[in-house]
């Protein structure tokens, strides 16, 4: 498969939790499948799900929400932004992602990551490592142990965290020789040394032009390193969106982010503006030719709006 891309790609981020727009505060299945449904019909590439339990006061499960879209939905690509290994046991994952990879027709893109909210793994019992390193191996192992479930008849596999034994996986995902391997975040020693070593794309949490434009240059001494093709690595970034024209509803969006609980933004407004896409269409134009100057060849989205269509 070849990752040589010709145009930009545009996904979209689902709302599944309530503190995922400034300007509504519940969560309803039917809204969000109806935004999905919009997604397909206006073109967009992609749809993504983030893996967490505890944003906001409600939030739906990634995977459950992953494959009512897939079945809602024809054509858009769909993944977890991302899966964290330490949720879910990794031969559990990778069967899961099999099968839905199978029920949609073969649309799954397999995003992992190491890992960041501490809080929520204690709160639901699971295991939390404070060393970067260990969660980052903790994820190379579930990357490893997917990629042989998927393509070998019979795994076995011993790691320091995870085993397999003479275990099958069938039916074996549709896409070969598996789904493409997303991995998500901006560490530069370790993290970005595992995307050039098992990733078919990187995405990273919203950064400033030239900060994304420094860490692709980093990725790409890890990929010369290694032997690793840079441009077969789809380059992507997460970040929000809204296309506003009235002063009032820019200043509420500032002033909403500035107070973010769910990830603690509480950034002076300047910053904010240098770090989202926010304003009107032609700023909002720029800014998308800004980010694919650096180097983004794939915009992940969450609208700001919802569930208002406007900047959809």
């Amino acid at each position: 498969m070849s990752n040589r891309l010709t145009r930009l790609k545009f996904g979209i981020c689902l709302p599944s939790w309530n503190e995922a727009s400034a300007f509504y505060a519940g969560l309803d299945y039917n809204l969000i499948k109806s935004w999905a449904i919009s997604c397909e019909e206006l073109g967009y590439d992609t749809l993504w799900a983030p893996d967490h339990f505890v944003l906001g006061e409600a939030m739906y499960e990634c995977w459950t929400l992953l494959a009512a879209v897939a079945a809602a939905t024809q054509k858009i690509r769909i993944g977890p932004l991302l899966l964290c290994y330490s949720h879910r046991n990794p031969s559990l994952a990778a069967k899961m992602a099999a099968t839905l990879d199978v029920i949609s027709g073969g649309r799954l893109n397999f995003g992992l990551g190491a890992g960041w909210h501490e809080t929520e793994h204690v709160a639901y019992g699971l295991p939390w490592l404070d060393e970067p390193a260990r969660r980052i191996r903790g994820m190379v192992e579930a990357i490893e142990i997917a990629k042989a479930l998927w393509t070998q008849e019979r795994a076995t596999f011993r790691g320091t965290a995870f085993s397999l034994n003479d275990a099958v996986c069938n039916p074996k995902p549709v896409q070969k020789p598996h789904p493409p391997i997303w991995i998500g975040g901006g560490g530069e020693k370790l993290l970005l040394r595992a995307v050039a070593d098992y990733a078919d794309g990187w995405n990273v949490p919203a950064l400033p032009a030239e900060e994304y434009a420094r860490k692709l240059r980093v990725l790409k001494q890890h990929c010369e390193r290694n032997g690793r093709d840079f441009e077969r690595i789809e380059k992507s970034i997460e970040t929000r969106i809204m296309v506003a024209n009235d002063r009032w509803e820019l200043e509420k969006i500032a002033k909403w982010l500035t107070s973010f609980s769910s990830y603690n933004i509480h950034a002076p407004t300047t910053d904010i503006m240098n770090k989202y896409i926010i304003g009107n269409a032609e700023t909002c134009r720029r800014r998308v030719e800004e980010y694919q100057r650096a180097g983004v060849q794939h915009f992940m989205l969450y609208p700001l709006d919802f569930p208002s269509r406007r900047t959809l």
